[in-house]
């Protein structure tokens, strides 16, 4: 969508569709409109009716977006939800947890308790931002961790290797480790010049007395505040669509604050 003035985009989203179904995104945790401009109900209504008409064109009977955190646009986000609605989208909120990247130290945004675990980790641990040529092994790390849960990744190695392959400049990995041993690391995406997201992170289970993930994600904290990130996401806290309640416990002790992450869906007739 081009401003009608400065012939600018003013606004985009990216739409993938197959065998009747249309997604935005496609394989990434979350999709939608990005506005670059100061838009519209209006620019939006006529966006979206633009859209479903091109879409029944192409025989689409389900449209299905998954909106980034509301905190990452508010105003956008509002905008969104009543245009949508509007239009006879239904919708359901999934809820992520946000930390505001400034000038406090991470420290100063944490709780006591996990302060004391980051403490501890320091004396013993090491954190490295590392090369994306090591995304095989930080791959395996997690895909370990997880399978100790009984969970598992939502991206094969070839899937997520042909992604960063295609946008190395996006994708950022980082470790702690001990004595060259990896105990907890992370694949963060650059979503834009101002937020991080913390696409997979993990640590080994045999440190859950330390939990290192705390020292991980001070440290990509510190990065964020080195590169002047404004925003850290530290992801979904549902589970099986359902508001994982230790684990959002969990994030707000880091200084994750909880941000509504909207789903929207439209059956065309």
């Amino acid at each position: 969508m081009r401003d009608i003035h400065t012939k600018k985009i003013a606004a985009q989203i990216f739409i993938n569709s197959n065998e009747g179904f249309a997604v935005s995104p496609f394989r990434a945790p979350f999709g939608s409109l990005e506005a670059y401009e100061n838009i519209t109900e209006k620019d939006i209504t006529e966006l979206f009716k633009s859209i479903e008409k091109e879409l029944k064109a192409q025989d689409v009977f389900h449209f299905k977006i998954t909106h980034y955190p509301e905190a990452y646009d508010q105003t956008v986000t509002r905008l969104l939800q009543k245009t949508l609605a509007q239009l006879n989208f239904t919708s359901r909120t999934e809820v992520s947890s946000v930390i505001s990247v400034d000038e406090l130290p991470f420290e100063k945004k944490i709780k006591i308790g996990q302060w004391q675990r980051l403490r501890k980790s320091e004396k013993q641990f090491e954190f490295h931002r590392v090369k994306n040529s090591k995304l095989k092994s930080v791959y395996s790390f997690l895909k370990n961790c997880r399978k100790r849960k009984g969970q598992s990744l939502s991206m094969s190695f070839d899937q997520l290797h042909e992604t960063v392959r295609t946008f190395p400049d996006d994708f950022l990995l980082f470790e702690v480790v001990k004595a060259k041993q990896i105990v907890a690391a992370a694949v963060v995406i650059r979503v834009s010049e101002r937020i991080l997201y913390t696409f997979y992170y993990a640590h080994d289970r045999d440190f859950d007395k330390v939990s290192p993930t705390v020292f991980l994600i001070s440290g990509i904290y510190q990065y964020a505040q080195e590169y002047k990130f404004l925003q850290l996401d530290l992801g979904t806290s549902m589970v099986n669509g359902h508001v994982n309640t230790l684990l959002i416990q969990f994030k707000k002790r880091i200084g994750g604050l909880p941000s509504s992450k909207f789903i929207f869906e439209k059956q065309f007739s």
